[in-house]
């Protein structure tokens, strides 16, 4: 895994996706998390919107470890449009980013996002979050996926953006 990490102005990204709550070991489940992203495709592509670009798991609300995760699987699109199916448009904020652009598997992801973590507080930024009793409330964090798994089979290999707005 190797993971670079810079500081980012973004314009905001507006998306189209699924909403779901499940633990991370349910991400691969049957009609879990990563069932969506064929549907989000498959729709974006019945209505002629153009995809810009690999999905988006856009968090809303983390617990520990092995909680529940609150998310939307999504997929980036140029402008707002109106959701049907069961699907949301939401948006990534503009902002302040801790980008960290991550080679590897996504198991490996876990660990990345502490080391942004780490990299942001001794680089004196602070992340556009909160705490509650249950866990870490989200403004802007997401993952988003770059390389496409069938146009390259090694996952060692695969590129995600790891994003986390700062305040």
């Amino acid at each position: 895994m190797t993971l670079d990490i810079a500081i980012e102005d973004r314009q905001a990204v507006q998306y189209i996706g699924a909403t779901f709550s499940a633990r991370p070991s349910e991400f691969g489940a049957p009609d879990g998390p990563n069932d969506a992203i064929p549907k989000v495709y498959q729709w974006l592509e019945e209505h002629g919107i153009a995809p810009l670009g690999g999905p988006l798991y856009v968090h809303r609300h983390v617990g520990s470890s092995d909680d529940i995760v609150d998310l939307t699987v999504a997929v980036p699109i140029a402008a707002p449009v109106k959701p049907t199916d069961g699907l949301v448009l939401g948006e990534l904020p503009a902002g302040t980013y801790v980008i960290g652009h991550h080679v590897g598997a996504p198991d490996a992801i876990p660990g990345a996002h502490e080391e942004m973590k780490k990299w942001a507080e001794e680089h004196g930024h602070r992340l556009d979050c909160r705490e509650d009793d249950n866990g870490t409330l989200w403004t802007g964090y997401a993952e988003h996926f770059l390389t496409d798994p069938s146009q390259e089979p090694d996952p060692t290999k695969w590129v995600t953006d790891l994003l986390f707005k700062t305040v």
